[in-house]
């Protein structure tokens, strides 16, 4: 089961371009915070995640506004980080989204299946009356 989240969209940011030490192409950004707050039993629990859109994916929240509700697909990544060998080790995660797309109400999809055919068997012989068949029920 993939990892999604669903809520408003509460900032689409500007792509960010970070450049490559290689000299070659800059590595693009986009940053996408959901409001996913919600309320039980009378209390607010306040929840605003963000989401990093990159690589063939930077241009996917450009479709949506703010506001909008929302589902994003997203996959955890992890990092590792040292800056020297005497220095502590540092971990760092980042949300990646891989899709957004529009919240349909209920799990419904865009297309939906044909209903399966109805089958096309051998009727039985319906039972004679008068026949006892000797079953105990």
């Amino acid at each position: 089961m993939a990892n999604t989240m669903t809520g408003r969209v509460l900032l689409i940011g500007n792509v960010e371009e970070i450049p490559s030490k290689s000299g070659g192409e800059p590595f693009k950004k986009r940053v996408v915070v959901l409001n996913c707050t919600h309320s039980n039993y009378g209390d607010v629990y306040e929840n605003y995640p963000s989401f990093e859109f990159s690589g063939k994916h930077v241009d996917d929240p450009a479709a949506f506004a703010v506001g909008e509700i929302v589902t994003i697909s997203f996959a955890l990544q992890g990092t590792k980080y040292q800056k020297s060998a005497n220095d502590p080790v540092k971990y760092f995660n980042t949300i990646s989204g891989y899709k957004i797309e529009k919240y349909q109400r209920g799990g419904q999809t865009q297309q939906q299946a044909p209903p399966p055919p109805q089958p096309q068997g051998v009727q039985s012989p319906a039972p004679q009356p008068g026949k006892d068949d000797d079953l105990p029920f």
